[in-house]
């Protein structure tokens, strides 16, 4: 007689019978003395590489199982207390690994080694929605996953999803979690003697491809992962067993803004772990963790690359593998063109893939993005199109940056430079303001990226600060600001409050090499560096000029309206990378080589502002810049927001 695929074939077995259901399962069994045989999922490559930027994530995991330990031992019933810990965010952020990293978790709440039991249960890999389940509630289906995971896999004849056809019991629907918690504990007992309290630590990876389990629901209007959640959770304020479950979900939630995600506590009563994108430190801190790895950050174009990466571990950890592969024997260096072939293929497996699929408007990223090169500040709990910035964060699309110069909450907000790259080369935006900001982004690919080998460093410096001058007015155009003081322009730079209340009105902007050398004799129109027949009004065309190789003392001039009187406020700017320390004299030299402006804005009135940019030595700049009118400059600094995003270049 022929059976239906979606019923189970193997023998009935009383499942409310610890006895039973054990037999069951060890006569299944390779070794009966084994369990958990395959207790990783990540390969062992992945895990040797440092944990980083997840220490909150950690801590926060710690508490929520403290809680739930704090509970196990009494009467209580209010399932809000003992929120489970949930991993979400875009695919490679490391949601894996963090399940991976139980055994941390609990080793820091010095739990006894001896009484924990750490088993992941994942629904990819293998691992997929099976026909069988259709037959069954997910609490069921969940249930057999987790036996089959502790008991089974790597430890039967039969694979999973030829167990699940051809050996899940027929009268599977009726297992329990209770059940098989009851049976797990049966089982680590025949170890560990005594009552102790033993603990297992429940990892479930992937819980978006629960839904397509499709098994039989309680309520149609309810999503099975709720449903599984609400289970788990039951099960907790049961007090049924002398194995405390400690749950973890972790999966690739894309939904996370909205409020039907799993990781909104306001809707279910998890506690989203802090899964945010890594910081280029971070990404060469566990990439210096692994010898085989380390040297690759001795190439240049390597670590622009990792850069051009934007903090996402899983596709830093490929890029790196592709590298390994393409050593010669006995040679740690990595060819250039190898290098670029890796990382293309790395971009267009997971990086397209990510841009392909946004999780938000095109309107909104544009926004996202323009704030952050704005300079401006913004506060977690304020919206952007409707979303929270701390939404957006949690989405894997930005970094919200404490600003601790700043008024409290105040956050610097950043991208992962893909995020930029994918926005200039959109070709259909809204308004001409989006378009002009794009357009300044491509700029600053084709002049600063594509010609990394092309220039000297000091001249990609230079381009640059041109290019970002360009990408900084126009996104403050696209957030609606026609009019911005020197201080909301350039963050964190060292100007007096005199010249940071200097209002100048904003225009859309673009980079122009010209071939001229600023100086008294500079005229109103410039030509082109490379096509002397173009020329150009920079005073008033939104023109930010960098100045031809000539040029003494200026690398890049531009010009604004001051928003007060009307009259042409000039900027000039000074390109540096000083080594050593940078002194207040060589500033003042600097400075000198500044104070210069075209004869025929002088008759006009003009105002001349100056600055200078160092990339490299600590600020002690202060005694300069504090006291002096009409010029400002910037250091390198970890706490000087202008600086961070100057190092770009």
């Amino acid at each position: 007689m022929s059976v239906p695929a979606a019923v189970p074939m193997g023998p009935d077995v009383d499942s409310s019978s610890c006895d039973d259901l054990l037999a069951f399962l060890e006569s299944e069994m390779t070794n009966k003395e084994a369990t958990v045989s395959r207790p990783h999922i990540l390969e062992a490559v992945s895990l040797q590489f440092r944990l980083v930027g997840r220490e909150e994530a950690i801590t926060t995991a710690a508490k929520c199982f403290c809680d739930i330990i704090a509970l196990s031992g009494t009467a209580a019933t209010d399932r809000t207390k003992q929120a489970m810990p949930v991993c979400s965010g875009i695919s490679g952020l490391g949601k894996t690994r963090m399940l991976e990293e139980g055994g941390t978790i609990l080793q820091k709440m010095k739990l006894d080694p001896k009484h924990v039991v750490r088993v992941i249960v994942p629904y990819f890999n293998g691992f997929s929605s099976q026909p069988v389940e259709q037959s069954m509630p997910i609490e069921a289906s969940f249930s057999w996953r987790l036996l089959h995971r502790f008991f089974l896999d790597n430890n039967c004849t039969f694979k999973f999803a030829e167990w699940f056809k051809l050996r899940l019991p027929r009268n599977g629907s009726k297992l329990t979690l209770s059940d098989a918690i009851k049976v797990i504990e049966r089982k680590v007992r025949q170890r560990v003697q005594g009552r102790e309290m033993l603990y297992l630590f429940l990892g479930i990876d992937e819980y978006q491809k629960i839904e397509k389990v499709n098994a039989s629901r309680k309520d149609p209007n309810t999503s099975l992962l709720r449903e599984l959640v609400e289970t788990i959770g039951a099960f907790l304020c049961s007090k049924s067993s002398n194995l405390v479950v400690l749950p973890m979900f972790a999966g690739t939630d894309l939904g996370v803004i909205a409020s039907g995600s799993i990781a909104n506590s306001s809707y279910y009563v998890t506690e989203r772990l802090p899964m945010t994108l890594l910081t280029l430190d971070q990404v060469f801190t566990f990439v210096e963790s692994h010898a085989d790895f380390a040297g690759f950050l001795r190439q240049v174009q390597i670590c622009r690359n990792l850069f051009s990466l934007g903090g996402v571990p899983r596709w830093v950890v490929e890029y790196l593998l592709e590298l390994r592969s393409c050593l010669q024997s006995g040679v740690d260096v990595v060819p250039l063109n190898s290098i670029n072939k890796c990382f293309v293929n790395v971009w267009t497996k997971y990086v397209e893939a990510y841009l392909s699929s946004p999780l938000i408007e095109t309107q909104t990223l544009v926004r996202l993005a323009a704030v952050a090169v704005s300079g401006l500040t913004v506060n977690p709990q304020d919206t952007i199109s409707g979303h929270k910035w701390s939404r957006l964060r949690d989405s894997s699309l930005c970094l919200l940056i404490p600003r601790e110069s700043s008024t409290v909450g105040a956050c610097d907000v950043r991208v992962p430079y893909t995020l930029l790259a994918n926005i200039g080369s959109l070709k259909t935006l809204a308004t001409k303001a989006e378009q002009d900001f794009a357009t300044a982004l491509m700029d600053m690919s084709e002049m600063v990226d594509s010609t990394m080998f092309a220039l000297q460093p000091w001249q990609s410096w230079e381009v640059f600060g041109a290019c970002f001058y360009a990408v900084r007015i126009n996104a403050l155009l696209v957030l609606g600001h026609s009019t911005v003081t020197l201080g909301d322009l350039l963050p964190g730079t060292r100007m007096s409050g005199e010249t940071r209340n200097i209002s100048v009105k904003l225009v859309p902007s673009r980079v122009f090499r010209c071939a001229e050398a600023f100086g008294p004799s500079t005229p109103r129109l410039i030509s082109r560096q490379i096509n002397q027949l173009e020329k150009i009004d920079w005073t008033s065309s939104g023109c930010i000029a960098v100045n031809g190789d000539s040029g003494a003392g200026v690398d890049i001039f531009f010009a604004l309206k001051d928003a007060a009187t009307d009259n042409v406020v000039v900027f000039v700017d000074q390109r540096k990378r000083q080594f050593g320390k940078f002194q207040p004299s060589h500033a003042a030299n600097y400075l000198g080589k500044l104070s210069v402006c075209p004869d025929f804005l002088v008759k006009e009135g003009a105002r001349l502002v100056r600055g200078v940019m160092n990339c490299v030595s600590a600020p002690n700049l202060a005694t300069v810049y504090a006291v002096h009118l009409n010029q400002f400059g910037v250091q390198n600094s970890s706490q000087n927001i202008t600086s961070r995003l100057w190092k770009r270049g």
